[in-house]
């Protein structure tokens, strides 16, 4: 089995452009609900793992003695646009610890906010590291290493213990030793690990719904949960699919996304776990496959698709501001939903 067509990009009404991907739906206990395409292809989740690995900060207890807020910790979970209220946040974060941009291990970079990038280099600035959309990100894993009296020199390594409890915690998730695969290096410097698709929905699923966990765990997640639910322009930022998705449906949807197509959705009552990912590494395609699949489980009433529309039919307009086309989930993957969806009401 290999990538199934999952969305078009039109142009007039006619198909100018397509995005193969693959997707799967897995249940708590590791039962797969639905998917399409290839689900045991190794991928990289990249950013999609932060919640998971934001779990050490309240398992170590560096949340509870640092005194970190919901903002924090959603921040610590976050690829965050760089909008001055997440400068603003990981500069007192660090300053309360301590410490400086300097021991941030991820690269200096413009925000990801338009708006905020235009005006650092408007005042003569350049971008640092408390711009970069990972920064919040190692702001928990260098707080993790205070509390815990591990050294903050190299914590980016793989070999360091923070990165190895950090794996550690990744593969219970998974329920799989995420060691024994592949291993790569994320844009932001610290480790990216591959497992396959259907593994990612496993682990989210469980992060969905820790109840096969140990109390202490299941317990950081829920913290985790409440964090992002309470403070979802943290974990992304304005016009983000993923911290409005996370804000409309009241925490109801947990999104994350992951670099090259990733993206992820936690589903705490259900106990669901549905990762993405298109083939091409599109992130123009990634938000609507899951918005469709999130459609087709009747997890979004008409009041969340009305203030998610934006996201769920984003529009193609030209330099004029004109509607020129849309991108949609492909129409074949859609009959396919619902030929699925009309034999399980028949059963």
């Amino acid at each position: 089995m290999s990538y199934e067509l999952l969305v078009e990009v039109t142009r007039n009404e006619m198909v100018e452009s397509r995005h193969f991907g693959a997707a799967v739906v897995c249940d708590f206990k590791g039962n797969i609900v639905e998917s399409w395409g290839d689900i045991e292809k190794l991928v990289f989740p990249r950013s999609a793992l932060k919640p998971m690995q934001a779990i050490h900060l309240l398992e170590s207890g560096a949340s509870e003695h640092y005194e970190l807020s919901d903002a924090e910790l959603s921040l610590a979970c976050s690829s965050h646009q760089g909008e001055k209220i997440h400068q603003d946040l990981v500069e007192s974060w660090l300053t309360r610890l301590g410490l400086t941009e300097d021991h941030l291990a991820c690269g200096a970079a413009l925000p990801e906010h338009t708006d905020s990038a235009r005006q650092i280099l408007a005042s003569g600035k350049q971008g640092c590291r408390i711009h970069h959309n990972c920064s919040g990100k190692h702001s928990g894993f260098l707080t993790t290493a205070l509390h815990l009296a591990l050294p903050l020199d190299n914590y980016h390594l793989l070999e360091h213990p923070l990165q190895q409890l950090s794996m550690d915690i990744l593969s219970d998730l998974a329920d799989s030793d995420l060691k024994q695969y592949p291993m790569g290096i994320d844009g932001c410097g610290l480790p990216a690990p591959t497992m396959p698709l259907l593994q990612l929905a496993h682990a989210t699923a469980r992060f969905a719904k820790p109840v096969d966990l140990s109390d202490t765990r299941a317990q950081a997640i829920y913290r985790l949960h409440k964090a992002i639910t309470n403070e979802p322009l943290y974990i992304a930022g304005h016009g983000t699919v993923v911290s409005e998705v996370n804000e409309v449906t009241q925490g109801a949807v947990l999104a994350k996304t992951g670099a090259e197509g990733i993206v992820t959705a936690a589903l705490p009552e259900q106990g669901l776990g549905i990762a993405v990912k298109i083939a091409d590494g599109s992130a123009r395609a990634r938000s609507v496959a899951l918005l469709a699949i999130l459609d087709h489980l009747g997890v979004l009433t008409d009041e969340v698709k009305h203030k998610l529309q934006a996201h769920i039919s984003p529009t193609i307009e030209n330099s004029r501001g004109l509607v020129v086309g849309e991108i949609r989930p492909a129409a074949s993957w859609l009959q396919k939903q619902r030929a699925q969806s009309d034999l399980f009401l028949i059963r």
